[in-house]
């Protein structure tokens, strides 16, 4: 899982260029996934989407997650052939707190178990827009991740930096994990942060 991880974050557009090296970047799928139990407030804490005034929050999804999005669906008005000007995507992550509580995520997972050369059958992930180190945004990825950093398990020079794991009901599981990464946009390398969201289903 973890090269994956890595993948998603950092190296997405090379990858899809490189298939006789071994190395498959995944699909992307559609489909909105709602996860229910105990365990699941606090995962919904955790992303900020609990509480009397919490939204819904709308989590832009980083370059190779947002190509895949576009491979999926061509959806400009003319071929597009490299990342350069596809549209933003974007998922949704909303909490309910009765009957059950619930979190739904959505539209937009990459399908690890497409993945090579390590496929995950039966796992699926969506993941942010490289972070700069400094942290001093107000998008919602950057005040998650400033809560991870806050947590007791957060672990510099670890890869992943934290993993928090939340059973769901009927055996599905979701992990919210932050990496180091480097940007190397205009030719300049950049060090920041990725935030992946990892779903294990169940039953």
């Amino acid at each position: 899982m973890r090269p994956i991880l890595a993948a998603l974050l950092s190296v997405a557009a090379v990858l899809t260029a490189m298939p006789a090296a071994g190395a498959r970047f995944p699909n992307a799928v559609e489909m909105s996934v709602t996860l229910t139990g105990e365990d699941i407030r606090d995962a919904a804490a955790l992303l900020g989407v609990t509480g009397p005034d919490a939204k819904p929050l709308t989590l832009r999804l980083g370059r190779g997650d947002a190509w895949a999005v576009y491979l999926l669906k061509h959806d400009t008005p003319e071929e597009l052939y490299n990342d350069e000007h596809m549209p933003p995507r974007f998922d949704t992550a909303s909490f309910a707190a009765t009957p059950v509580p619930s979190l739904t995520l959505g539209p937009f997972w990459l399908d690890l178990g497409t993945a090579l050369p390590n496929p995950r059958v039966g796992e699926f992930s969506f993941g942010s827009p490289f972070l700069p180190e400094a942290l001093d945004g107000d998008d919602p990825w950057t005040r998650l991740l400033r809560r991870l950093k806050a947590e007791p398990g957060w672990a510099a020079g670890a890869a992943p930096r934290i993993r928090h794991c939340h059973a769901a009901d009927g055996g599905a599981q979701l992990c919210i994990e932050a990496y180091a990464v480097k940007d190397y946009t205009d030719n300049v390398e950049r060090d920041g942060y990725g935030v992946g969201l990892i779903l294990r289903k169940g039953r």
